[in-house]
């Protein structure tokens, strides 16, 4: 009580003018129409900002819970487009019904390295959450890697920004097949090899997953072509390719799980 006294006592000017300034407003307020009419303009005024402050605040503090909200629905709809990709890809004969073993989950990236030449990523998504090695990640316009080990509650990824990691993929428009690898240097900027020379190429071309691996599904779009040159010798192209989506600034994912991979691998294991 005797801090309370003494602040009164420190600040007795301060608060007198405001108390005076309360009774001046009121009795304009009552007294006079203009000075009414104006003090609500100006009352409504700082209303407005206030208000509008406040939302703001309110949506800041609501921005984490919206989106979880939002990435749990672009999961659904992410597996809903990848089964739907691939069968346009495919000859009018062969446009049945497909099996579709992929489930999709969403996680965050909290850790991705990209200044080395073999880049590593790690997801809030772990073994609890049904995270497996060997399961493929994926962005909204594209892929980001591939996991590589697991624990309770995280998982590291091989990021495409490792030139160890090498991606099938396809021209969307022919099926040629190569090999997609990052070339080490600008995070968009990766190279494919290995497709034949009859390919009919175009720069500006679309590149996608090639569907060879039990990793990706086929058909996610990745890239497009900007250079290529031929080797007679070899018999094959050296393609150029800018990524849709620059992996470095990724935040939201989406870890895709092959139902059936566990049978495909006893499948190749049976191989001679």
């Amino acid at each position: 009580m005797k801090r309370i006294l003494n602040a009164l006592v420190q600040f007795r000017n301060p608060i007198l003018y405001l108390l005076l300034l309360g009774l001046s407003f009121f009795f304009l307020d009552n007294k006079s129409s203009f000075h009414q009419s104006q003090l609500e303009k100006y009352g409504l005024y700082v209303s407005q900002n206030l208000y509008r402050v406040s939302h703001q605040i309110g949506n800041y503090f609501q921005l984490k819970k919206i989106n979880e909200k939002l990435l749990q629905e672009n999961k659904a709809l992410k597996e809903l487009e990848l089964k739907s990709k691939g069968i346009p890809l495919y000859p009018s004969a062969l446009k049945v019904k497909r099996r579709f073993p992929f489930q999709v989950k969403a996680a965050h990236i909290i850790k991705n390295s990209f200044l080395n030449q073999q880049n590593f990523l790690i997801i809030d998504k772990g073994a609890e959450d049904g995270i497996k090695e060997e399961m493929a990640v994926i962005t909204d316009r594209g892929i980001i890697g591939i996991v590589k080990s697991v624990s309770n509650h995280y998982a590291s990824v091989i990021s495409i920004l490792n030139q160890d990691l090498k991606i099938n993929v396809r021209l969307k428009n022919s099926a040629a097949f190569g090999t997609l690898s990052w070339k080490g240097k600008n995070p968009i900027d990766f190279q494919v090899e290995d497709v034949v020379m009859n390919a009919q190429l175009e720069k500006g071309d679309t590149l996608i997953t090639g569907g060879m691996s039990s990793y990706f599904p086929l058909g996610i779009p990745l890239g497009k072509i900007s250079e290529f040159e031929h080797d007679i010798q070899s018999g094959y192209y050296t393609i150029s390719t800018e990524l849709f989506e620059d992996p470095s600034q990724v935040y939201y994912v989406y870890v895709i799980e092959n139902l059936d991979q566990k049978e495909i691998n006893e499948l190749k294991n049976e191989q001679p």
